[in-house]
C-alpha cells in the first residue's frame, strides 16, 4: 500500500526496537517529515530534545518507545495538543486512566494505537480475510523455566497480548471470567488457567506458564465445519475443514495429509513487525481509519486480565 498523500511530523521518544534504518526508510518514503527525538537516536535528521516539554508543537504524531515516558500525565498533554500517539507500554497506567485517555482522544479527534506484535505476525494477518465465528478457542502459552528468577509478569507480559487476540477472534462482549493459578517457583502465579465466556456463546480456555519444560505458543479455534491452529512458536497456520477430514479418513497416510494443510512462514523479525505496526499507524492517520489495536480494544483486554487477577486474589496464596 502506498498512499503517501501526507507527510507526518513525528516526535520519537526513546528507542526500543525502532532502529535508525527504520527511521530512514520512513523518511525516504516521505511518510515522515520533520522529526524530533528525546533520548532517542543520533540520526542526523532527528532534532534532539532536552526534555518532554520541548516536544515540537508542530508534531502530528508521537511514537513512545520508552516505558518511562508512557505515563498518564505525559499522554494527557500530548493528546490535548491534538497529537496522535503510538505507545508500546501501558503498565504504568490504570484501567481508569486508560479510559480517560480514550475519552480525551475522542474529543481531540486523534488516534491512540497500542503495540501488540502478535496482530502483525504473518500467521495472524493471513486469517483476516476469513469469515470467522469460533465457538471454542484454546490458547496455550508456555515459557521455558528460567535459570534465574527474573521478573516477568505472567499476566501482563504473557497473557495480555494473547487475550487481545482471543477477544478479536471471539468478536463479542465478555460474559464471565474464571481463573486459578499457582506459584511453584515464584511468589506470584507462574502457572495460570483461565476460562472466558462470551455473550455469543463462544468459550475460550487460556493456559499460561513461565516454568514449562519447553516453549509452546499456540492458539486453536474451532467453528462449524473447520478449525484453525495458529502456532506462533514455529510460525505455522493449519486450517482443516470437515471435508478435508472426510478425505483424510479414506487415506492411509494421515500425517502427510495433515501436513499438506499447513502453511509455514519465516521466523519472526521483531523489528520488521514493529515497522509494520508503525506503518499501519501512519495509514490510520492518513486515511482516517481505526488503528489495528485501538486503545478501547486494548482496554477490553486489560479488563479481562484484571478480572483474572481478581479471581487469583481469591484462590492464590502467596508464599
Amino acid at each position: 500500500m502506498q498512499i503517501n498523500s501526507k507527510t507526518l511530523n513525528v516526535g520519537i521518544i526513546g528507542k526500543g526496537d525502532f532502529s535508525d534504518e527504520m527511521l530512514r526508510r520512513f523518511l525516504d518514503k516521505k511518510m515522515f517529515g520533520l522529526c524530533c527525538g528525546l533520548q532517542s537516536h543520533n540520526y542526523e535528521n532527528l532534532l534532539p530534545l532536552r526534555n518532554f516539554e520541548e516536544l515540537d508543537k508542530t508534531a502530528d504524531a508521537v511514537l513512545i518507545f520508552d516505558p518511562a515516558f508512557c505515563l498518564y500525565e505525559n499522554l494527557v498533554e500530548v493528546i490535548k495538543s491534538c497529537k496522535h500517539v503510538f505507545i508500546t507500554d501501558t503498565s504504568h497506567m490504570s484501567k481508569h486512566q486508560l479510559k480517560k485517555l480514550s475519552n480525551y482522544a475522542y474529543e481531540a479527534g486523534v488516534h491512540i494505537q497500542v503495540s501488540n506484535g502478535l496482530r502483525f505476525e504473518h500467521i495472524h494477518t493471513e486469517i483476516k480475510h476469513l469469515e470467522l465465528e469460533p465457538r471454542i478457542i484454546e490458547c496455550n502459552h508456555y515459557l521455558r523455566r528460567p535459570k534465574t528468577k527474573k521478573k516477568l509478569s505472567l499476566i501482563q507480559d504473557i497473557l495480555l497480548p494473547d487475550i487481545d487476540i482471543v477477544l478479536s477472534l471471539a468478536n463479542s462482549r465478555v460474559k464471565h471470567v474464571s481463573a486459578t493459578g499457582v506459584g511453584v517457583l515464584f511468589e506470584d502465579p507462574d502457572v495460570v488457567n483461565a476460562r472466558v465466556e462470551f455473550y455469543n456463546g463462544c468459550v475460550a480456555t487460556i493456559s499460561a506458564s513461565k516454568i514449562a519444560d519447553k516453549q509452546v505458543h499456540k492458539i486453536r479455534f474451532f467453528q462449524n465445519n473447520n478449525y484453525h491452529t495458529l502456532n506462533f512458536q514455529n510460525q505455522s497456520l493449519r486450517i482443516l475443514t470437515g471435508s478435508d477430514l472426510n478425505e483424510v479418513v479414506e487415506e492411509t497416510n494421515l500425517d502427510e495429509q495433515i501436513e499438506d494443510q499447513t502453511n509455514f512462514h519465516k521466523s519472526v523479525n521483531r523489528q520488521e513487525i514493529l515497522e509494520k505496526e508503525i506503518e499501519s499507524f501512519y495509514y490510520c492517520i492518513v486515511l482516517g481509519s481505526d488503528p489495528v489495536l485501538s486503545l478501547s480494544e486494548f482496554i477490553e483486554a486489560r479488563n479481562v486480565t484484571e478480572r483474572i487477577l481478581d479471581q487469583l486474589e481469591r484462590n492464590f496464596s502467596r508464599k
